[in-house]
């Protein structure tokens, strides 16, 4: 697979992507029973001449959320499979549409806290990998949407 240096398409292709992972579940803060989650992103790109800044925001989730709802994904994303050992999850995601791509990923669970990396591969277009780590830790409660 050949890798891009970064110009101005992929630029924008990685601006959309990480927005769009962004926005993850809904959030509605309020005091309740459900997880207040903080999670911090980070984007890298081989050949992008400059780190993106980390992405910081904040998700509410259902104290019985999935394991798959921790998973930063984007509306035309969706989980192929996912399995869990212990505090490990490991999934694979494929995403469609103009920004197609495949992703594999990895998650370890502590005490109110969980970290990840995810690696993706562009299906479409100019070949581009990307590789995202994220960390999460619980912040308070919250109302989650339902």
């Amino acid at each position: 697979m050949r890798i891009m240096s970064m110009d101005r398409r992929n630029a924008s292709i990685a601006g959309a992507t990480v927005a769009a992972l962004l926005a993850t579940a809904g959030t509605a803060f309020a005091q309740a029973k459900d997880d207040l989650w903080e999670v911090t992103m980070k984007m890298e790109m081989p050949g992008m001449p400059m780190a993106m800044a980390p992405q910081v925001h904040r998700v509410c989730l259902a104290k019985n959320h999935k394991d798959e709802d921790l998973i930063p994904t984007r509306g035309n994303c969706r989980v192929l499979d996912s399995k869990r050992a212990g505090n490990r999850l490991t999934y694979t995601m494929a995403c469609t549409g103009e920004q197609a791509m495949t992703v594999s990923g990895d998650m370890t669970y502590g005490t109110d806290t969980y970290e990840g990396r995810m690696r993706m591969k562009t299906t479409s277009g100019d070949a581009m990998e990307m590789t995202q780590t994220f960390a999460g830790k619980r912040v308070g409660d919250c109302v989650a949407a339902k």
